[in-house]
C-alpha cells in the first residue's frame, strides 16, 4: 500500500481517532482547571483565563506551523514523543506552585495536543467523505471526553484537586499514546523547499478558516466559564459537573445528527441553521436564573457546536482541493479558542458575565455571515 492510500486506510483512521481524543483531554478539563485556579489557586478570572489561553496558544502554534512540519516529521515518532512531553508537563503542573511554570507547562501541553489534532485532521480530510469523517471523529472523541469530564468533575476535583486530575489525565495519555502504532509514518508529501510552494491559502479557504476561528472564539469564551456561570447562578458543584460533562456528550450527539443528515439539505443551509441555534443556546445562558435554563444553554451549546463543526470543516476540505490547508483548521480553532478564555476573563472582570455572553453572540453572527458568503460550487 502506498503512503497516500495509507493515510485514508481504516487503521490510520482508527489511529487518528485515538490522537484526536488525546488532543481534547485538556480542553475537556479546562472549565474545572479555570475554576480550581480561581478557587484553590487564588487567581483572578483574567489570570486563570490566561492560563487557559497559554494552552490554546501552544495548541494553535502546532497547527500554524503544520504546513512545514507535517510533511517532514515521522508521524509515529511525533505521537510517541508528544505523549511523553504531555505526561511530563502534567506532572510539573500538578507539583508546581509557580504561575510562570504553570504557564510554560500548559503551553507545552497545548503545543503537543495541537499537534495531535493537526495530524488527525490531515487524516480525516484525506478521506473520500470528509464531512462524515470529521463528524465520526467528534462523535467518538467527545463521547469519551464527556465521560472523562464527568469523572474528573464529579469525583476527582472535589477530593483530589489539580494534582489528582493531572495524574488521571496523564494515565489516559499513556494509554491513548499507543495510537502511534496505527498512525502512518508520514504523509508521502514532498519535504523539499520549492519556489512554487505557497503557504498562502486561497481567499475562500481563508474565509472558511476565519469563520471557524470566530466560532471557536465564541464557544471557548463560554465553555471556559461554564462552571463560573453555574456558580454565579447559585448552583452547587454536584449539579454543575453533570451539565458540563453533558456538553461534551451533546457535542457527540450533534455530530451524530450531522452524520445522518449529511449534505441532503445542502451543506451551507444546514450549517447556518446550526449556527442560529448556537446563538439561541448562548442567549439562554443570559437568562440562566433557573437550573433548567442553565442546563439547556450549556448542553445546547455543546449539541450545536458538535453539529456545525463537521459542516465547517467539510466546507474547508472541499475548497482545499489539494489537502494542504486542512491542517490549519487546528490553528483557526486554537487561535479563536485562545482568545476566548483570555478576553472572556477580561469581559467578566470588567462587565460581568453578560458582557462575555454578548461578545459570544456577536462572534457567532460574524461566523454565520462569513460562511454565508462562501460558495463551494455545490448545492447550498
Amino acid at each position: 500500500m502506498d503512503e497516500t492510500r495509507a493515510i485514508s486506510s481504516r487503521g490510520a483512521f482508527t489511529g487518528a481517532l485515538g490522537i484526536y481524543t488525546a488532543g481534547g483531554l485538556f480542553w475537556a478539563f479546562l472549565p474545572f482547571f479555570v475554576g480550581l485556579q480561581v478557587g484553590a489557586g487564588g487567581l483572578t478570572q483574567a489570570q486563570a483565563g490566561s492560563l487557559g489561553s497559554a494552552y490554546l496558544v501552544g495548541f494553535s502554534l502546532a497547527s500554524l506551523t503544520g504546513l512545514w512540519w507535517v510533511p517532514r516529521f515521522n508521524w509515529r515518532v511525533f505521537v510517541a514523543a508528544a505523549a511523553t512531553i504531555i505526561v511530563l508537563s502534567l506532572f510539573v503542573l500538578a507539583e508546581t506552585g509557580s504561575y510562570g511554570v504553570s504557564i510554560a507547562s500548559v503551553f507545552a501541553i497545548g503545543l503537543m495536543m495541537g499537534g495531535f489534532w493537526t495530524l488527525a485532521y490531515r487524516i480525516f480530510g484525506a478521506s473520500t467523505n470528509p464531512d462524515r469523517s470529521f463528524a465520526t471523529g467528534i462523535v467518538v472523541a467527545y463521547t469519551a471526553l464527556a465521560l472523562v469530564s464527568y469523572v474528573v468533575g464529579q469525583f476527582v476535583v472535589p477530593d483530589h484537586g489539580l494534582k489528582g486530575s493531572a495524574y488521571l489525565l496523564g494515565a489516559i495519555i499513556v494509554v491513548l499514546g499507543f495510537s502511534a502504532l496505527l498512525v502512518p509514518s508520514g504523509s508521502g508529501e514532498k519535504a523539499e523547499e520549492s519556489s512554487v510552494v505557497s503557504y498562502r491559502p486561497p481567499f475562500r479557504v481563508a474565509l472558511a478558516l476565519l469563520g471557524i476561528l470566530v466560532t471557536a472564539f465564541s464557544f471557548a469564551a463560554v465553555w471556559a466559564f461554564a462552571e463560573r456561570i453555574g456558580v454565579a447562578a447559585g448552583f452547587e458543584n454536584s449539579r454543575i459537573a453533570p451539565v458540563v460533562a453533558s456538553n461534551l456528550l451533546a457535542s457527540a450527539a450533534g455530530s451524530v445528527l450531522a452524520t445522518l443528515l449529511g449534505t441532503r439539505l445542502g451543506r451551507r443551509r444546514t450549517l447556518l441553521a446550526g449556527m442560529v441555534l448556537m446563538v439561541a443556546a448562548v442567549l439562554s445562558l443570559s437568562w440562566s436564573e433557573t437550573y433548567s435554563l442553565y442546563a439547556l444553554g450549556v448542553v445546547g451549546l455543546g449539541f450545536t457546536v458538535g453539529f456545525v463543526l463537521p459542516y465547517q470543516m467539510g466546507t474547508l476540505a472541499v475548497l482545499d482541493t489539494d489537502g494542504r490547508f486542512v491542517v490549519l483548521i487546528t490553528a483557526a480553532q486554537g487561535i479563536g479558542s485562545a482568545a476566548g478564555p483570555a478576553l472572556g476573563g477580561v469581559a467578566v472582570d470588567t462587565g460581568g458575565l453578560q458582557s462575555l455572553l454578548t461578545a459570544a453572540v456577536v462572534a457567532l453572527v460574524l461566523g454565520a455571515f462569513l460562511f454565508l458568503s462562501i460558495s463551494t460550487n455545490e448545492e447550498s
